[in-house]
């Protein structure tokens, strides 16, 4: 007999698609677990197969948010983590991607696409580009000071992460 697709989403993925995205999503998770932007492999791999652009996003974001779990566990362990910013810094990027996910909604699969074409290159170059990951506080920054700037950027951070995703992690 015939193999009959896989039905997921509404959306009816043959046998062979699905190979196709367990090799893909499990590569990404490699690249992702050596050196980041794992997503960016998994995330075409979901629109290749013909999953529509915001379910795909939030497939993605599933995956992303446990190796971001995973990844917090292992600097709070090695002791790298300072928690006198943690507070303002989870209320922003929550709140960012409280935004950025709304705003993902309002915008059309298409619009989403022709700015994921856009995106995808931009975020893989600063993914791959060789990274100092040494945190130095230049002198003269004062506490109040280094909390407003993580803020912002969380915000900033959680607003891209709501809205697309990959390539936040690093």
């Amino acid at each position: 007999g015939k193999i009959k697709g896989i039905i997921t989403m509404g959306i009816t993925l043959s046998p062979w698609m699905m190979v196709f995205l367990v090799l893909m999503t499990g590569f990404a998770g490699f690249v992702d677990s050596a050196a980041g932007g794992g997503g960016l492999i998994s995330l075409p791999a979901y629109l290749f197969a013909g999953i529509p652009v915001h379910n795909a996003i939030a497939t993605n974001k599933l995956s992303s948010s446990t190796g971001t779990f995973v990844s917090t566990m292992r600097l709070i362990k090695n002791r790298h983590v300072d928690f006198g910013l943690i507070p303002g810094t989870i209320i922003c990027a929550l709140g960012g991607s409280l935004i950025g996910s709304n705003l993902a909604l309002l915008v059309t699969d298409r619009v989403l696409k022709v700015v994921l074409i856009f995106v995808l290159p931009v975020v893989a170059f600063g993914v791959l580009k060789d990274k100092n990951m040494e945190t130095v506080v230049p002198e003269g920054f004062s506490r109040k000071r280094q909390y407003i700037i993580m803020a912002i950027c969380s915000l900033g951070i959680g607003i891209y992460d709501g809205f697309y995703g990959p390539g936040t992690g690093t």
